[in-house]
This record gives structure tokens, C-alpha cells and sequence, in this order.
């Protein structure tokens, strides 16, 4: 009986030293330039995702704005600090107590600073209290489609719920000094918000690579949907690791993607794609 009750305490201690994340990807449809329809869009996922028991939702790549939303309405409208926008999700992950993961944009803070002019395309992270905890500017800017922004500089890993978080935008996946750069700086996992049609300059096999060479699970939140003539529709959200894929989701319509990862034995546990439209 004695020996019984020791295997249980050691098989009960080896569970509670698991590791475990629940994600949620939204494959979102944003509305070309609409910031307030897709804030509200964000919001409505993350109480999906909330109620789905996510520890954390990302969102693609520039979701509030839309990918070529200078078409639309232009730059002038961007100002330093936190918008009016990111403030409403801050608020609404303290509401939920859920982490967010926001693809959207910013303009450096410092008044009568030389660099104020300075946009970038930005990857934040937003807490469980609702604060902005780490940020990740764009490293690999498109030319052209996004030269109202600047590059950034560094490798950003953020941590959350105990859990080193290796960030990239889009096309940061392409050359492979990036995702190994946030191996080297600890990333326990990869998330990469993005807005990446498949096609000629599509992701290709990109994200099968870089979860080979750094051993680690990339996960990919693309989008759905078409801003003049980027059409996204066929665009993939996925999960790849080591080199193999475990879950792809396109449609041409909204859904939240609820994955659970076992960081401690490297295993996805539960998919489940919800539709949102």
C-alpha cells in the first residue's frame, strides 16, 4: 500500500511539473483602415478565447489598421504613445485576464526627440493586468508596402505566465539569423504574426525551417481576407515543430484556433478552430 501511495505522489508531482500552454491564434478578417471594427473584432475574439479557458490570444499582423492602410487613410494619424485602440485591449485583457499578443503600430513616445517621427510596425504584449510588457518592432520591413515604417534592431523574447516568448513579425521568419537569435536568447516557443499570402513571395517552406533549426514550435497567426490587392483568403495559420507541421487552419471567413501546448514534452494536446463570423 505503502509503495502504491509513493508511485501516485511521484506520478502527481511529475504532472504538476508540466509545463502547459493554452493559445489562442486569431485568424482574423480585418477591415481595411476600420481601427474601430477591428478593436471591436479583437475584443469579441478575446472573449472567445476567455472563455475558452486561453491563457493567452495573438492576432495577426497589423490588425487594428489593416496591411496597406496608408491606402485608406494615411499616416498623419499616428501619434506617440499607446493609442486610443491598444488601451481599450489593454483593458480588456485586465477584464479577462488573459494575455494578447496585439499586431499593430506605433510612433516613438519622446517629445522633442529627433527620432519622433519614428513609426514602426510593432508586436505587443499585453499582460493579464492589462500592461504592456515587452514590445517587438519589425526587423525585415517590406520595401515599399511598408516604408511609412522604420526596421527595428533586436530580437525581442518576452516572458509570460513563466514562459520565455521569442517574437516575430511576418517576414522576420525568412532569414533564419532571427528565430536563432531568440533560441539563443531563451524562447522557449515562437509566435509570428503575420500577413503572408502563399504565392510567389509567399512563406514557402519558411516556417518548416526555422522550427528545424532552432528545435522549437513556431506558431504562425496569419489572416484572412483581401486589402486591395493583397488577398490573404488562402493565407495559412499554423503550428510547425521540428520540422514537421501539427496543425494548418485557412478559411476564407474569421476563426479563433485554440491550441494547447505541452512545453515540457513538446506535444500539442488539443486543437479546436471555432468560427467567428
Amino acid at each position: 500500500m505503502l509503495y502504491l501511495c509513493a508511485l501516485w505522489l511521484i506520478a502527481t508531482a511529475s504532472w504538476a511539473e508540466e509545463s502547459r500552454v493554452r493559445i489562442a491564434l486569431f485568424h482574423m478578417k480585418p477591415v481595411l483602415g476600420k481601427m474601430t471594427h477591428n478593436t471591436l473584432q479583437v475584443q469579441t475574439a478575446m472573449r472567445v478565447a476567455s472563455n475558452e479557458g486561453a491563457d493567452w490570444m495573438a492576432t495577426p499582423e497589423l490588425a487594428l489598421t489593416g496591411y496597406r492602410f496608408t491606402e485608406t487613410i494615411g499616416v498623419d494619424w499616428i501619434k506617440p504613445g499607446p493609442d486610443r485602440y491598444v488601451e481599450a485591449l489593454q483593458a480588456e485583457a485586465k477584464a479577462l485576464g488573459l494575455a494578447l499578443l496585439l499586431g499593430h503600430l506605433e510612433q516613438l513616445s519622446q517629445r522633442h526627440d529627433p527620432r519622433a517621427e519614428e513609426r514602426y510596425n510593432t508586436l505587443f504584449v499585453i499582460d493579464r493586468n492589462g500592461e504592456i510588457v515587452a514590445r517587438h518592432r519589425k526587423i525585415n520591413t517590406i520595401p515599399v508596402a511598408e516604408d511609412w515604417s522604420r526596421k527595428g534592431h533586436e530580437a525581442t523574447v518576452a516572458q509570460l505566465d513563466g514562459i520565455n516568448v521569442g517574437l516575430m513579425i511576418c517576414a522576420d521568419a525568412w532569414p533564419s539569423e532571427h528565430a536563432l537569435a531568440l533560441r539563443e536568447a531563451g524562447a522557449q516557443l515562437l509566435i509570428n504574426s503575420a500577413t503572408w499570402p502563399p504565392g510567389e513571395h509567399g512563406p514557402g517552406d519558411t516556417w518548416e525551417k526555422r522550427s528545424r533549426e532552432t528545435g522549437l514550435p513556431v506558431f504562425v497567426n496569419n489572416r484572412t481576407g483581401k486589402d486591395f490587392t493583397l488577398d490573404t483568403s488562402k493565407a495559412r495559420s499554423v503550428l510547425y515543430y521540428r520540422g514537421q507541421e501539427l496543425f494548418s487552419h485557412a478559411s476564407d471567413t474569421p476563426a479563433l484556433i485554440i491550441l494547447d501546448w505541452n512545453i515540457s514534452n513538446g506535444a500539442l494536446e488539443r486543437q479546436r478552430v471555432i468560427a467567428l463570423d
